[in-house]
Parts: structure tokens; sequence; C-alpha cells
């Protein structure tokens, strides 16, 4: 996905969801429209414009052709946006559902609850995660405190440990934009201090919507190179 957010504009990436793609959970039934989706970087490399591209404002009228499970991925560093399709939602012995979403490129990234514990792809990944703390605080909308661990590639054959002391905490009420449409979520922000000589402190945040627990909007950190990723529900 980094690959390719280094190297697209937003804008044909999303025309390619207006194709009325349909979604199947089958891992032999792959819609045709999703095939299209991930061949839409080869059509477009030649309008590279100089400098990190702008991330994607998708509209209202976009949205209403979008029939499939979408998030929106927007990459701090690199710029640009990818939009994701989802492969796989189940449940496990672990808290909450776990949601696996594929990018353009066949990278992916790995939400449990709406908080991310894995990446595929993306040259730094998360290779696991603990989310249990975070979920709890963001299901109760209440401030605790705990330990979140990330194992991390290194982008060869090893990997780092990143052992975070995290405080969690309810920021309030804040109404939120999505392709025009608007809704009232309760915005939780987790504050973390750890990894190598505990050299490495990050905030990620979330909006929750109240009632369904749905985290709508993110903005969480993913490695020290790749940076935050910033993850919207477009459509779920």
């Amino acid at each position: 996905m980094i690959n390719v957010v280094r190297r697209l504009t937003g804008a044909v990436l999303v025309s390619s969801l207006l194709l009325g793609c349909s979604y199947s959970s089958r891992n032999d039934e792959q819609p045709s429209s999703v095939d299209q989706l991930r061949a839409v970087g080869a059509q477009i490399l030649s309008s590279r414009r100089a400098g990190p591209p702008a991330k994607t404002e998708v509209t209202a009228d976009i949205l209403s052709k979008i029939t499939v499970p979408v998030v929106q991925i927007n990459p701090e560093v690199f710029g640009g946006s990818d939009f994701l399709t989802r492969a796989t939602s189940r449940r496990d012995s672990g808290l909450g559902t776990v949601e696996v979403w594929n990018s353009t490129d066949n990278a992916q990234i790995i939400l449990r609850n709406g908080v991310l514990v894995g990446t595929r792809g993306i040259g730094s990944d998360i290779i696991a995660a603990d989310a249990d703390v975070t979920i709890r605080a963001l299901q109760a909308g209440a401030t605790t405190s705990g330990t979140r661990r990330y194992t991390i590639s290194d982008g060869d054959v090893t990997t780092t440990d990143y052992v975070f002391s995290c405080n969690v905490r309810n920021m309030g009420g804040e109404r939120i934009s999505v392709a025009n449409q608007l809704f009232d979520t309760r915005h939780m922000r987790e504050d973390c201090v750890g990894g190598p000589q505990q050299a490495v402190r990050l905030s990620n945040d979330y909006w929750v919507q109240p009632g369904s627990g749905l985290v709508r909007k993110s903005r969480q950190w993913v490695s020290p190179s790749a940076g935050f990723f910033e993850i919207i529900v477009i459509r779920n």
C-alpha cells in the first residue's frame, strides 16, 4: 500500500469503486470490479505530480455509488489515499471482531474493533499487536491505562518489540463529517510512551459512534518509518 500511495493520486482509485462492485467473503469468488480496482495503479503512473499527492475527498455523489465495505487510508508520511475493500470479518478467541482489508496492490491492514493490530505489505509491518486495553476503553468511553505491545518488522527477517505504557481518555463528544455525512462521535485519545530506550511517544485518536461502537475515523501509529495512517470508514 505504501508503494502505491507514493505514486498514486486518489481520484482514479475512487473512480474504480464506481464500477458497481459486489462483495463476497469467499476467497475463490473475487469480484471483477475489485480486480479492476487493484489494477488501477498501472493506469496512472504517468499522471503523478511533483511532490506528495493530496488525499482524496470523498463526495456524497461518490459515496452513493459505493455499495461494498470500503475504508480510506491516508498515510501522513507519503501523502495520497488508498481505498481498501474488506476481505474477511471474523470472531476469534480474542476481544472483538477482526477485519482484514485489502489494498489495490494487495497490501493489508488488520483491524480489531477498529484498532490497528496488523499490516502486511507496507514494508515496515505490524506483525502482531495487542489491543484489549484500547478496545475496552473505546467501547466504554472510559479513561483507563495499560500496556500495549507491538511487534514491528525491521524490513528484513528481523523484528523489534515495542512496549508502550498508554493512557486512554475521553475527549468528549464531537461531530465529524465523512463524505458530507455528519456523525456524532465520542473522541478518544490514546497517549503512549515506550519503545527502545522509552524514546517513542505517540498519540492515537479514535472517533467512536455511540451505540454501534463503530470507530468511524481514527489516526493510528503504524511504525517509526511508516508513521501514522488516518483510517476512515467510508462504507461499513
